[in-house]
């Protein structure tokens, strides 16, 4: 597979960017950027230590407060202690979000050893019409079990905060003509301690990596 599209890459931590261009100071944010991190995914996960290895630490997620499918309040410090992994999406996508709710699925299933010491999040890039209510509807039509699996809403900019500058991955606005939103498509693994330790395709490669991290950052 190759790079992800372009408008749906993450937006990468400064750290995270320096690392991979050999600890040169990144340039602000554009085209050539982007282009540079599409290259740079497409030679595997940013993050990415040797087999057996903890991947390296990232950058740190701000606290947030949101609500769950349940229509409870969701807060960080849940997490606190636990490797957990996120991902984007929203109800009524009509592109890439089926597939990577499948994903994540097969993801729990595969972590399933680790119990409650492994959370999943996704994250709504749709507050505005995510609600619990479709959320929940969602989250059963795709097999998912909210026991740790916690679907995410809130309000937008509390959304934005703990996307984009929480986890660095895109939220953008819905597209007029074609009713999608532009937003990230890779995995995110935070470890126990609130730092992304890093992001990972949605390809059978990527996922792999992805299992083989959270088996080394797990108690």
């Amino acid at each position: 597979m190759g790079a992800a599209p372009l408008h749906r890459l993450p937006r990468l931590p400064d750290a995270a960017l320096r690392g991979a261009l050999g600890g040169r100071a990144p340039p602000v944010v554009s085209p050539r950027r982007w282009a540079l991190v599409a290259s740079l995914f497409a030679l595997g996960p940013l993050g990415a230590g040797c087999g057996g290895e903890e991947p390296p630490t990232l950058a740190e997620v701000p606290a947030f407060e949101l609500v769950d499918q349940s229509g409870a309040p969701f807060r960080s410090e849940e997490l606190a202690g636990k490797v957990w992994v996120a991902n984007t999406i929203f109800t009524t996508c009509p592109t890439v979000c089926p597939m990577l709710t499948t994903q994540m699925g097969n993801l729990q299933r595969r972590l399933a050893e680790h119990g409650e010491a492994v959370q999943l999040v996704s994250f709504s890039v749709d507050p505005e019409n995510d609600t619990p209510e479709r959320l929940t509807a969602y989250a059963a039509q795709h097999g998912a079990d909210t026991s740790n699996w916690h679907f995410l809403t809130g309000e937008r900019e509390a959304m934005r905060r703990a996307i984009e500058e929480g986890l660095h991955v895109r939220m953008g606005e819905r597209q007029a003509d074609t009713g999608d939103i532009p937003h990230g498509t890779h995995f995110v693994l935070v470890g126990p301690n609130g730092h992304v330790r890093g992001y990972y395709r949605n390809d059978q490669a990527g996922l792999d990596q992805l299992v083989e991290h959270v088996g080394t950052l797990v108690d």
